[in-house]
């Protein structure tokens, strides 16, 4: 089964999501996870977790910026993003401040724009007044607010400087970090500010930012002296390869972007070499073989996905699809099985299975599932098909 493009909702967001799944990542800062959940539920929607095909709408948290400790953007994000690219999925995601926005839910937005003063955040992110004073003489940070000479900042900003400040002192590289905002930007314009402050920070050992005056300083307000005016010798720019899984991970998804499916497969391989056993990277392993025509190949990757994670329902999905292309019709409805006792109201596992059953010529095993499926989509393509098989 394939999906439908969904793009950005058109009509009230409230009335948009009625009868929709919804997933949020990372950590939110107006409310709980299960507060999260009422939210949406109150809303005639239904709380997910995780992300997949059948996910409507997908919320990021706003406590920190989404990234992870080697800089890559979180793993379902990535799904996220991968999903778009590889199958046109329809999720759509946003920030946390927008989706409280659009369903006029004021009482919970206020708390993610609360302002802070320097000595609350000194204490809530522990770190020292010169550093955030040396932050904001940088430009990485900048108040929203001055009043008699005392500074209010957004918790979001300053988190979000600490956060990359840290990365980039662990050995990250600011070409990492760009690399996952400038895909976080996609959907959340909120990371032009955060690109926007990488282009100050500079890794030679430490990290240096150079001030207003011209002045070099480390974060925590050292002044260094500059010798850059010096003449120095020609170099040569070198541009490495993918050093880490992440790296590997992420050329993979380029790669089968642009069609270079053979190249995505030994970059995925690479990726799973180097970090080890890890459940996406065979997933996306298995559906390029898949692309490739190597089927038998592609459902020994999605075998070990589901090893890994055995509620890894999209892999049990796909698994079922390429064994019902191998004529192992059995073995691919027990898949779907598996897929819908991780999540019984998978709309894509509830098709594959009806239509593997029908083409099995067990009509009335199908027609519950059609129905199951009709309940959540009633307007695609595919909707239309479930009803011709109804009858």
């Amino acid at each position: 089964m394939a999906t439908e493009t969904l793009a950005m909702p058109k009509r009230e967001l409230r009335d948009w999501i009625r009868g929709r799944s919804v997933s949020a990542v990372g950590k939110m800062a107006s409310m709980s996870r299960e507060q999260f959940q009422d939210v949406v539920e109150s809303f005639g929607a239904r709380y997910a977790n995780g992300v997949g095909l059948g996910i409507g709408l997908l919320v990021v948290g706003q406590k920190q910026w989404p990234l992870t400790r080697d800089g890559t953007l979180f793993a379902l994000l990535r799904k996220a993003r991968l999903l778009k690219l590889r199958e046109h999925a329809c999720t759509v995601v946003m920030s946390e401040s927008r989706f409280l926005g659009e369903l006029g839910l004021d009482a919970y937005r206020q708390h993610t724009n609360q302002l802070y003063s320097v000595e609350t955040l000194t204490e809530i992110l522990d770190v020292s007044r010169e550093r955030l004073r040396a932050w904001v003489l940088a430009g990485l940070i900048e108040p929203a607010r001055v009043e008699h000479g005392v500074m209010f900042f957004e918790f979001q900003q300053v988190s979000a400087a600490k956060q990359l400040s840290e990365l980039i002192q662990c050995g990250i590289t600011v070409g990492r970090l760009r690399k996952s905002l400038e895909q976080l930007r996609v959907w959340l314009p909120e990371a032009q500010q955060p690109l926007e402050r990488l282009s100050v920070l500079q890794d030679g050992g430490k990290l240096l930012v150079r001030l207003e005056q011209g002045d070099l300083s480390e974060l925590d307000g050292q002044l260094r002296l500059d010798f850059s005016d010096e003449p120095t010798a020609p170099t040569m720019r070198l541009v490495p390869g993918p050093r880490t899984a992440g790296d590997w991970f992420e050329q993979g998804i380029e790669q089968e972007q642009f069609g270079y499916l053979a190249e995505a497969a030994e970059s995925y391989r690479q990726a799973l070499l180097v970090g080890g056993p890890d459940a996406q990277i065979c997933f996306d392993l298995a559906g390029v073989l898949s692309q490739l025509g190597q089927k038998e190949r592609a459902c020994e990757r999605y075998r070990q996905a589901t090893e890994i994670n055995n509620d890894f329902a999209d892999a049990w999905n796909n698994l079922g699809m390429t064994l019902a292309e191998l004529g192992q019709h059995d073995e691919a409805c027990a898949c779907f099985g598996r897929a819908l006792a991780v999540n019984p109201n998978d709309a894509r596992a509830h098709y594959n299975l009806a239509d593997t059953l029908d083409d099995m010529g067990r009509t009335s095993e199908a027609a519950p599932h059609w129905k199951a499926y009709l309940s959540q989509d009633g307007q695609s393509q595919w909707a239309a098909h479930a009803r011709r098989r109804l009858g």
